[in-house]
């Protein structure tokens, strides 16, 4: 926490050109430490001075008007796990983070207090005791209202760029949250990440026309994000290179949950190989769900290394702009449309900026009315979309690939699409739903028809599965004790299952095929805007 806070009062100094200097926080992590290497390839002009204990910085930065002083907090000993809100949580370490940015003091745990007046430190506000009501009531007009950070009070992660950009933190259901939610200004980001029932958190910014990022195990954005207004351009699929002799059915692979920045950042591409550095990746095409347009501010790196690394059968989506729920956005709002247009300029805008050119979104209903109207309000302000891609909230396969028509500011007529199948483990129960062998064997037999099909399938990062050739559609799901695999390499078993009657496609070609079938004469011309710009 001391680290934390200590980032990012120094990132404060620099914000407001009283300082020149940022701190990194060693996490070991192989990704975060390749984040480094890559920004300073990037940033010649600027040099390391170095590595330094907390307690030096402290001195470093006192002695240069930086730190006046400690913010006293006791740390959370509740009983529960983390991101659940347990009873008797104490919350005095955001009420810390909160006074840190405003107040220019490092947050000190009550078991520092001494190492900290022995260098010097004087006591700016002793939180213990006091609440984030509290705290939100008595200073709410100093903090930032473009910004709320939700944490854990057990995580010291992201309380970094929290203080730097004086934004209140909080945590759990409780008030103030409502209430700060209402404050913030719309279109807002939500730092961190709020615990609890993912439904109702995510619900509830959504309905103020707030953007959840979940960075709640983010380290060091105030480095990584330094310069992130130039980012390189990512290619995508011409339409030209598709085979459109080939009339056999296509299907689409694409994977869960690339809105999460933190794991974008923290073990995707490195660390895991369930996913980027799975040796398998490029047999099949396969989508990859990202949060693109948030990485492009935060984390630009990690883009130019996804670019410089994949293969042909690599694509890359935008999911969402941020997680929130098109249908229910800023309903709390008397202006929620008018925002929503505004965070879809906002989200476009990004996207262009890596070539981006699907979006997918995750909706309570897929065929309300209000999600209609999202989708045409989103449409509108595009210009070279390709299409969308909607999954519902439960179940993700709800749509059943039902595809609805937009049209986008210059009139071309955009498809939405619905997700028609979900690789889940232990949902065979459901239509659509389940291991690779039962989505497969569904495939086939959608595909048995004269015309062909084009579907996708959304494919959950976090559902593991075993290798069982044969026939019982449920030997892929894992037994009490077993280990299995998830992510890429359960998708190649589902692959290997289709007939070449079925061909596996990028989810570009999917819908360039989508479009084709619906009205060749408007995407041939489409199409010759899209060369155009190549």
């Amino acid at each position: 926490m001391l680290a934390q806070s200590m980032a990012g009062l120094a990132a404060k100094a620099v914000n407001a050109g009283s300082g020149d200097e940022l701190v990194w926080v060693d996490t070991g992590n192989v990704d975060l430490e390749d984040w480094l290497a890559r920004w300073f390839a990037k940033h010649l002009d600027v040099k390391a001075s170095g590595t330094l204990g907390p307690w030096d910085l402290v001195d470093r930065f006192s002695q240069r008007g930086v730190i006046k002083g400690y913010i006293l907090y006791r740390a959370d000993t509740s009983i529960g796990d983390v991101n659940a809100y347990r009873p008797n949580m104490d919350c005095s370490v955001n009420v810390a983070t909160s006074l840190a940015g405003l107040l220019d003091g490092i947050i000190i745990d009550e078991a520092l207090e001494k190492t900290a007046r022995e260098h010097g430190l004087k006591l700016l506000v002793d939180a213990r005791g006091k609440t984030q009501a509290w705290c939100f009531e008595t200073y709410r007009d100093q903090f930032n209202p473009r910004l709320l950070c939700t944490q854990d009070p057990r995580k010291p992660h992201v309380r970094d760029l929290a203080i730097a950009q004086k934004a209140f933190t909080l945590y759990g259901a409780d008030e103030p949250l409502a209430t700060a939610m209402k404050w913030l200004q719309p279109l807002s980001p939500i730092l961190g990440w709020n615990g609890g029932d993912e439904f109702k958190t995510t619900d509830l910014s959504t309905r103020f026309g707030q953007i959840q990022t979940a960075t709640d195990w983010c380290m060091n954005l105030p480095v990584l994000m330094a310069g992130s207004e130039k980012v390189q351009h990512t290619n995508r699929l011409s339409a030209s290179a598709i085979d459109w002799n080939d009339h056999r059915s296509a299907v689409s692979f694409i994977q869960t949950d690339g809105d999460n920045v933190q794991w974008m950042e923290g073990n995707f591409f490195h660390a895991n190989p369930d996913y980027w550095s799975n040796t398998n990746r490029g047999k099949i095409p396969f989508g990859w769900s990202s949060c693109f347009a948030q990485l492009t501010q935060l984390c630009p790196t990690a883009i130019d290394y996804a670019l410089e690394t994949r293969t042909a059968n690599d694509s890359i989506l935008e999911w969402g702009g941020g997680y929130y729920y098109p249908d229910h956005f800023a309903s709390e709002r008397s202006d929620r449309w008018d925002l929503l247009a505004r965070h879809a300029a906002r989200s476009w805008a990004l996207m262009k900026k890596t070539h981006t050119r699907i979006i997918a979104f995750n909706v309570i209903q897929h065929d309300s009315a209000d999600a209609r109207k999202a989708f045409e309000i989103f449409a509108r302000q595009t210009t070279g979309l390709l299409g969308i891609l909607v999954f519902q909230y439960y179940p993700y396969e709800g749509g059943a690939g039902k595809t609805f028509w937009v049209k986008d500011r210059t009139g071309h007529e955009i498809p939405v699409v619905t997700a028609r199948y979900a690789l889940w483990e232990h949902s065979n129960e459901r239509a659509r739903s389940g291991t690779p062998a039962k989505i497969a064997r569904e495939i086939r037999e959608a595909a048995a028809g004269k015309e062909p099909r084009y579907d996708w399938v959304i494919t959950h990062a976090w559902s593991y599965f075993k290798k069982a050739p044969g026939p019982n559609e449920d030997a892929e799901n894992l037994q009490p004790g077993e280990k299995g695999e998830r992510g890429y390499t359960p998708v190649t078993w589902c692959a290997e299952r289709l007939p070449d009657s079925i061909r596996v496609v990028a989810p570009e070609e999917l819908l360039w095929r989508i479009r084709m079938q619906h009205d060749p004469a408007e995407t041939k011309r489409f199409m010759d805007r899209a060369r155009a710009s190549d």
